[in-house]
This record gives C-alpha cells, sequence and structure tokens, in this order.
C-alpha cells in the first residue's frame, strides 16, 4: 500500500511537511507545500487545469456555466465552498476546522484550503476565510444552502465577526441533482453523483465523511496531522466535483447532452422556473430517444392541457397510448377529454372500456382498492352508455 500522503505530494510537490512551533504549539505532519498566513491557520494551494480530465469529463464547460444557470441562483465570480466541521448536526457547538475554496482563475480551478489547527484560533480562521472568498461572489455548494452557510453565518456571529456575505448568489447544486437523477440513483450524494454521473472513482486515501470528525478531534489530541491526509484529498476533490458538476449540468440545461433521459429531465428543470418555450423544446427534443419518448409525450400533454389546448392534449396522449400499454392515468384523462371536452363520446367509451379491461386484468390482486376502482370505471361506462342513447 502506498505512502497516504502520495495524493498530495504529487500535487504539491516534495518538500517535506513542515512542523510548526509556535502559539499553537507543535504541529507536525501537515499536508507539504502549504504555508501558515495567522496564527493557527494554515493555507494549502493547488490547481485543476480546465483541460484535464476529471473523471469521464473535463472542465472546458465551467467558464460559461454561470450564464447557463443564474435562473438557479449561479453568478459570476463562482466559488466552490465544501466545509469539512466536527459534526454533521450543526448547532453552536459544531464548527468548521477545513473549508475548500474553489475559485476560477482563466484556464484553471484554483482550490485553497484552509485548516484550523486549533479552536482557540477560530476567529483568526474566520477572517482568513472572508479574505480568500472573492468579494461579490456566487457560492457553488452541494446542501451548502442548507449547512455550510448557516455554519458559517453561526460562527460569524458567535466570534462576533457580523455576518458572513449575507445576500450573495448562491447555486446548491444538491437541489439540480435531485431533479435530474432522484429516480435513477440509490441516493444524491455527492459521492453517489460523482461515480454513476461524473466517472469520477475516488482513491483509497480518500476517507469517508463520518470519519472526519474523529480524525479531526485525534488531531486536536496529538497535534499529529498524518491521519488529516485524507481529509485534505477528501475536501479538495469535493471542491472539484462541485466545480465538475456544475460544468456537467450547464451543459445540461444548454442542451449539449444527447441522451434523451437528461434532455427530458432538463425541460422539467425549465418548466419549474416557467420557462415553458426552453422546457418544451426540450421535451420535444426528448421523443427522438425511445427511453424517453413516453415521458416526453405525457409531459408535453400535460402541458397542452394546463393551457386547454384539447386537441393537442388529446393527439399527445393518443400518441403515448400507441407507443407503449397506456396507464390508467392516461386512459382516464382521455375518457375525460373526449367526453367533457371534445364531445367525441364514443371515443370515450372506447377508452373507459379498455381501462376496465386493464383493471380486470389485475383480479388476481383484488382487494377493496380493486373493487372501487373497477367501480368507478364501470360507474363510468354506464353514464356513457346513458349519453349515448339520449343522443339517438
Amino acid at each position: 500500500m502506498s505512502d497516504p500522503l502520495s495524493k498530495l505530494r504529487r500535487m504539491m510537490g516534495d518538500s517535506p511537511p513542515p512542523v510548526h512551533r509556535g502559539s499553537t504549539g507543535i504541529v507536525a505532519n501537515l499536508p507539504p507545500g502549504g504555508e501558515w498566513i495567522a496564527p493557527g491557520v494554515y493555507l494549502v494551494e493547488s490547481v485543476q487545469p480546465l483541460a484535464e480530465p476529471f473523471g469521464t469529463f473535463d472542465l472546458s464547460a465551467l467558464p460559461c456555466a454561470s450564464g447557463r444557470l443564474s435562473p438557479w441562483g449561479a453568478a459570476e465570480p463562482p466559488c466552490f465552498l465544501d466545509l469539512e466541521t466536527t459534526g454533521l448536526a450543526g448547532g453552536t457547538g459544531t464548527y468548521a476546522f477545513l473549508a475548500g475554496i474553489g475559485t476560477l482563475e482563466e484556464a484553471e480551478v484554483r482550490v485553497r484550503q484552509l485548516f484550523l489547527a486549533t479552536p482557540s484560533r477560530e476567529a483568526e480562521w474566520l477572517d482568513a476565510l472572508d479574505q480568500i472568498v472573492p468579494r461579490g461572489a456566487g457560492f457553488v455548494t452541494y446542501n451548502g444552502r442548507r449547512f455550510d452557510l448557516p455554519l458559517l453565518q453561526t460562527r460569524t456571529i458567535l466570534a462576533r465577526r457580523g455576518s458572513f456575505r449575507p445576500d450573495s448568489p448562491h447555486l446548491d447544486l444538491l437541489w439540480i441533482a435531485r431533479s435530474l437523477w432522484r429516480c435513477s440513483l440509490p441516493s444524491c450524494r455527492l459521492g453517489e453523483v460523482e461515480r454513476s454521473i461524473l466517472g469520477v472513482q475516488r482513491e483509497f486515501e480518500d476517507v469517508p465523511g463520518w470519519q472526519i470528525p474523529s480524525l479531526y478531534a485525534d488531531f486536536l489530541r496529538t497535534r499529529d496531522a498524518a491521519p488529516l491526509a485524507g481529509v485534505f484529498l477528501h475536501n479538495r476533490l469535493d471542491i472539484l466535483s462541485l466545480a465538475a458538476l456544475k460544468a456537467h449540468v450547464g451543459r445540461i440545461v444548454a442542451g449539449e447532452i444527447n441522451r434523451g433521459q437528461e434532455r427530458l429531465l432538463a425541460g422539467d428543470l425549465w418548466a419549474a422556473k416557467g420557462a415553458w418555450n426552453q422546457a418544451e423544446t426540450f421535451w420535444q427534443s426528448a421523443m427522438e430517444d425511445p427511453e424517453s419518448r413516453g415521458e416526453a409525450l405525457l409531459r408535453l400533454a400535460a402541458r397542452a392541457k394546463g393551457e386547454k389546448q384539447w386537441d393537442a392534449a388529446v393527439a399527445l396522449w393518443e400518441q403515448s397510448r400507441s407507443a407503449c400499454r397506456p396507464s390508467l392515468t392516461v386512459l382516464e384523462e382521455l375518457a375525460k377529454a373526449y367526453e367533457h371536452r371534445l364531445h367525441r363520446l364514443d371515443d370515450a367509451i372506447a377508452r373507459a372500456d379498455e381501462g376496465l379491461g386493464q383493471v380486470e386484468s389485475r383480479r388476481a390482486w383484488g382487494g377493496p382498492s380493486w373493487s372501487r376502482e373497477r367501480q368507478e370505471w364501470i360507474h363510468r361506462i354506464e353514464r356513457l352508455k346513458k349519453k349515448i342513447e339520449a343522443k339517438k
């Protein structure tokens, strides 16, 4: 097994790890290449070229991603932020000891990692963080709206430092990831999105997030930072994953991804913002992929129904019905539209008969809900027959 510092050494060179003897006492084996910028505050920097592969992608689309994602809170200059903390529950007893700050600088992402060597120097750490984060930056986080930024607000207030960048623009990628992939991934944790969407395979030197608070607690007791090497790596990869995910999602909402399912879900994102022209364009494009055609037809039909364009809605539902075995919901929508909107009773009763047939095919499962559903379709058919007889 290789040295757990090998990844960090490859990133920052082969200079020996520093030993700090100052007001915070002896601190051994911090990542090489960094510097003490304030008492108890250690800074490590590294860069990731935009053209260099990260997982199955590179970051070349990052410079234009903020403009593409501005409806969801993205702004320039972007500031990717991820905290490692003493606990995951939040509250006044939890504080951050490592902040990853990623900024876009020409053809690279610069990652600055700010480490707190002792809780007694938290005020200096917060001051340094405030200096590193660009003025007017638009934050990019993963669940930062609920955790990272509220935690920093709490800590700055407790340190009598006022508020931490109140009212800053903020793109929280967790919400977008859930909108795009919650139905296709086991979870939308950043690690799962990395593996399944970005193709990032973390190295063994990384550590799982749940171990991080105890590793820092051990450091405070021993003053040996060697076991934190994986924490620094974990934090750096989180920042780069945020950058890669922002670039990838920017491509999706701009229509540069050709997978039908992602075009379908990109339409959903635009629809949630009320941008119906963009949404319909994506859904129509998704119809070209057999895997997403059925869902795209249903979305376009629902949109036409919302606009009271009944002929268009019925035509789309009928296309969906022809493409695959229709759901009872589609048959019910068709039966209602034919009866109440288009006044085509023969077509309405045909779709109602089809719906009853589907319910009858599930007789083996039975139960009270099946009986109620069957009776509703029978009632609809009987009512339609009476209407047809009355017109004769």
